[in-house]
């Protein structure tokens, strides 16, 4: 097996630990130039894989059976040749900082709530006093989290202990329940509209697929309240950024959180309008960084899946590309 991950690091000894039948290869420098590695990948039956993800694999690797990626979201696989490819997908989906990237979460609620933004503002433009600071307390206040998966889970469980209000949305969910999976509100994934009405934050933390591209809309955002804030951790083509624009220019609602923007994977730089308005807080994809795991969940989990493969088992976190996660 190879493994391309420069993110997990350069010690491949918790790898070849598993088995002794492994022979494990590392492949960490084709992140950079995939070109280099043919002698590597022709002997490929299983890749671990980060990002960036290097194009070309499948035409390199004759042999690859099996690629586990080492992120949550597979969305920088669509329109690979391992996404076109019959090769077995497999995510790293529920091990991947879903503590650091809810107290990220938890940490841009606290920003607005507590007013920061406003001691942001006044710094910059020189001024100092009590005017414009509009605090409200979390405790109390409601959160509405975009797709209850592992990471969202993990920003419920933090903003139930902060005393908040928890809403939120699930794909498999068909119609709402009440004091469900550590939520007060479950609602079906078409609800949305509904969920941005009754909350103060709106959390995105799906995955982006065909169905969830935009979902963040002109609809959802007018339905927000103008105090609400929305806080992005998923992928920015999540939210149609034309109808963001929109609705921060026209003040109707308070501000946004960006850990992430459209065109990001792709290398592009975000909207000048995103780095220019001060009620947005735009960070470059670090809300998982600095998780008090670090990537051990992500290795445990490969660890895992390794095993399963090796004695011919069910894999976990099997991707569906039907479904595009």
């Amino acid at each position: 097996m190879v493994v391309i991950a420069p993110n997990l690091g350069p010690d491949l000894g918790w790898v070849t630990d598993v088995d002794p039948r492994l022979e494990v290869l590392d492949g960490n420098a084709l992140a950079q130039d995939i070109d280099s590695g043919k002698p590597l990948l022709e002997r490929a039956e299983v890749i671990l894989l980060g990002y960036p993800v290097p194009h070309g694999i499948i035409e390199r690797a004759p042999h690859l059976r099996w690629v586990q990626h080492t992120q949550a979201g597979v969305s920088n696989l669509h329109g690979t040749d391992l996404w076109d490819s019959q090769v077995i997908l497999t995510s790293s989906r529920g091990a991947v900082a879903a503590t650091g990237i809810a107290e990220y979460v938890i940490a841009g609620a606290s920003y607005f709530a507590r007013g920061l933004h406003e001691a942001t503002r006044q710094k910059a433009a020189g001024e100092f006093s009590r005017g414009g600071y509009g605090l409200r307390a979390l405790t109390g206040a409601t959160i509405g989290i975009v797709g209850l998966g592992g990471i969202g889970a993990e920003v419920a469980r933090l903003a139930r202990a902060a005393g908040m209000q928890v809403i939120a949305t699930r794909r498999s969910v068909a119609s709402p329940k009440r004091d469900a999976e550590g939520v007060d509100l479950l609602l079906p994934a078409d609800k949305v509209a509904e969920l941005a009405t009754a909350s103060d934050f709106v959390a995105v933390c799906v995955m982006l697929t065909p169905a969830t591209e935009q979902m963040i809309g002109a609809e959802v955002l007018a339905a927000m309240k103008p105090h609400a804030v929305l806080i992005n951790i998923a992928r920015g083509e999540v939210v149609d950024e034309d109808a963001l624009i929109a609705a921060l220019q026209a003040g109707r609602i308070a501000g946004a959180v960006l850990d992430v923007y459209a065109g990001e994977l792709a290398g592009l730089p975000p909207r000048r309008e995103l780095v220019e308005f001060p009620q947005v807080v735009l960070t470059p994809h670090i809300s998982g960084l600095g998780d008090p795991d670090g990537y051990e969940p992500v290795k445990r989990l490969f660890a895992e899946n390794l095993r399963r493969y090796l004695d011919g088992q069910p894999l976990l976190n099997l991707v569906d590309r039907s479904r595009g996660y």
